[in-house]
């Protein structure tokens, strides 16, 4: 109702200044009949006439709603519209005529070729405009609900993509627990300790699609004490955090996946020690994440994991092209993960 009056509004607006610009018109028009107006009286008049467009327009607009000029129901639009226009030309003359009197006091042909002409033109006028004005807030309201579908669609295929990492992850770290039961009973048992309170945290996050890179390095800080337990000294792990990137957010369980795979094909596939570096800086207008191991190196020819395979889904999912990863041999040897998010805080862009 609000968009309505204010629609109604504008009309007025507009038939009061066509009112004024076709003063002129009426002024000539008495002239000829003899009749001297004063350029105000006719600025009235005119005005007033076109008003009457003003007061008009709302039904033309409900009958362009009601008989929209589409390709498939255009005849019988037609069939209303023709004859509509016509009956109103007619009811508008006369008014017209009544107006003219009330305020001249001098009776004035209501009816010509050129104010019939003008009086049928603007009656398809209001209905094109009406009709465009329709067919652009149709769309436009498509629009929304397409944009709402796609973000509906993508947030429930990232819950799912979310939903197969947790047991991934469990079944591995589980797994790895089941191969430290035979050889440390005392570190199976811490690293049930540590899972339990992994898991805890996990839960805590359950719906989130997205966290700050604070809490996500608080989870993989649990995973890593996990990690830990399992190749003791072998594995080091070094951090560089830009302290303004903490706040920002990213999709949550992004990182684990991202180290679980430099352990497994850095530190997991030879006995001595070895590194897992992870870094975040600012770019720009981008969030780059980075984790690096001292490892072999990715193959020339590697089929990605599982791993990989969801977070790149999860990032399509949640930025489209806004956000990629790549895995690529490091310069200062092993492998390297570099992970590119727009920049977002925690209340949205920044």
């Amino acid at each position: 109702m609000k968009g309505f009056w204010r629609t109604w509004a504008w009309l007025l607006a507009t038939f009061a200044l066509v009112g004024v610009f076709f003063a002129g018109q009426v002024w000539v028009d008495y002239a000829y009949g003899r009749h001297r107006l004063t350029w105000p009286r006719a600025t009235a008049v005119s005005v007033a006439e076109w008003m009457l467009w003003g007061l008009l327009a709302p039904f033309v607009l409900w009958l362009g709603r009601r008989f929209p000029l589409d390709r498939k129901r255009w005849p019988r639009a037609a069939a209303v519209h023709l004859p509509m226009s016509l009956v109103l030309t007619l009811a508008k003359g006369g008014a017209d005529g009544v107006l003219a009197v009330a305020l001249t006091g001098v009776t004035r042909a209501p009816f010509t070729f050129l104010k019939i002409y003008v009086m049928f033109l603007t009656y398809w006028a209001i209905l094109g405009v009406g009709s465009w004005l329709d067919y652009h807030r149709a769309a436009r309201e498509r629009e929304r609900r397409a944009v709402e579908l796609e973000a509906a669609l993508a947030r429930a295929q990232v819950q799912a993509l979310k939903a197969q990492l947790h047991p991934h992850f469990l079944f591995n770290t589980l797994n790895a627990i089941g191969g430290l039961m035979r050889e440390d009973v005392e570190a199976a048992d811490l690293m049930l300790t540590r899972l339990s309170d992994l898991l805890r945290l996990a839960l805590e996050d359950v719906h989130a699609q997205e966290v700050t890179l604070e809490r996500e390095l608080e989870f993989v800080h649990g995973y890593l004490e996990i990690q830990q337990v399992r190749f003791g000294p072998r594995l080091t792990v070094r951090e560089a955090i830009a302290p303004e990137t903490l706040h920002r957010t990213v999709p949550t369980m992004i990182l684990q996946p991202l180290i679980e795979n430099a352990i497994r094909h850095g530190i997991g596939v030879r006995p001595g020690p070895g590194l897992v570096e992870i870094t975040s800086r600012v770019e720009g207008t981008e969030l780059v994440l980075a984790v690096r191991d001292d490892g072999p190196g990715p193959p020339p020819e590697m089929r990605e994991g599982y791993g990989l395979e969801n977070t790149r889904a999860r990032l399509r999912a949640l930025h489209g092209d806004r956000a990629s990863l790549l895995l690529l041999p490091a310069p200062e040897g092993g492998a390297l993960v570099r992970l590119v998010l727009p920049v977002r805080d925690n209340g949205g862009a920044s």
